[in-house]
């Protein structure tokens, strides 16, 4: 895995290439081995415990929007930027994504760890949503040391795709979808992902269950603006990443203070899931919310902050 070159506290607000979706101003960047660079927010008192903010799939600051400012009252809080989302670059710094191995969970992973090194914090609460799921079980098989306990909320440890509604059709349909994304010209795939945009999008992301009716659909603007700005090759290969990485394997082995927080409503990651997850993650704790839907974090932002108030309690037990 690549490790950072170095990091700048004292970055501009914007500059050319931020896609936007900020909550708040990425204003510090690590530079990774590959040339990556992820920028990202350290808010809170200099001395409180950390947390860090793992997003999921191509998503910039929009999830957090009722969370951090209340974490940050009493918490050193990271949000970052996945490499290819926000204000990070692309992988290796380049203009356009360079290629699917850049873009692995475990490459995300490494990135996580990267700005936890950067800013010195020994270890951290991780708060995941969605693909951030994937990333956080990766960082703790990569490095242990910096996880202090585990949100882990709306996530699969493996493929999404296998189980996605309750069957595995997305994980042979995928494939097609993505040699597609990957060979159509750059201009049509923008125009496909702008139709996020439309009016209709909402009626379509309740007809596929990824929100509920009762989602905040204001805090879904910046995200489906931001995503309409996101390279298409660069969804593909995360996605493919995604589809790759499975940490299955790896839950038995989790020491440090655990919470799964699934929606019954969530087709993309649906109960069961989670409750398999948190029956193999040792004393893990489980909350299934009635009628949450894969936006879990905007609909139920009291429920995740309960959990990872306990996972902190949990963590400070002798």
């Amino acid at each position: 895995m690549s490790r950072p070159r170095q990091a700048a506290p004292a970055l501009p607000s914007a500059w050319h290439g931020d896609r936007g979706g900020h909550l708040w101003p990425k204003d510090r960047e690590v530079v990774l081995g590959d040339g990556t660079r992820v920028r990202y927010a350290v808010r809170g008192p200099a001395e409180a415990p950390w947390v860090v903010l793992a997003p999921g799939f191509l998503c910039p600051d929009n999830f957090w929007r009722d969370l951090a400012p209340e974490l940050v009252r009493d918490h050193r809080v990271v949000m970052f930027n996945h490499r290819g989302i926000g204000a990070s670059s692309e992988a290796t710094g380049t203009a356009l994504p360079p290629g699917a191995e850049h873009y692995t969970i475990p490459r995300l992973a490494d990135d996580v760890a990267a700005v936890l090194d950067a800013e010195g914090a020994a270890t951290a609460t991780v708060l995941a949503h969605s693909m951030g799921v994937q990333v956080s079980l990766a960082l703790w098989e990569q490095r242990p040391d910096l996880v202090g306990g585990m949100v882990l909320t709306a996530g699969t440890p493996g493929s999404p795709f296998r189980t996605m509604y309750g069957h595995s059709t997305a994980n042979y349909l995928f494939p097609i979808v993505s040699m597609a994304v990957a060979a159509a010209p750059s201009a049509l795939s923008r125009r496909v992902f702008r139709a996020i945009e439309l009016p209709v999008a909402r009626p379509v992301a309740v007809g596929i269950r990824a929100v509920a009716e009762h989602t905040p659909w204001t805090g879904m603007t910046v995200y489906r603006a931001h995503l309409s700005r996101v390279h298409p090759r660069t969804a593909i290969w995360t996605a493919r990443g995604m589809q790759a990485h499975d940490a299955v394997p790896s839950l038995a082995s989790i020491t440090v203070p655990t919470s799964v927080i699934v929606g019954t409503r969530d087709g993309w990651c649906p109960a069961s899931v989670g409750e398999t997850m948190a029956a193999r993650i040792p004393e893990a704790r489980l909350e299934v919310v009635p009628d949450a839907s894969h936006t879990l974090p905007l609909e139920h932002p009291d429920v995740v902050l309960r959990h990872l108030r306990d996972v902190e309690r949990r963590a400070a037990r002798p």
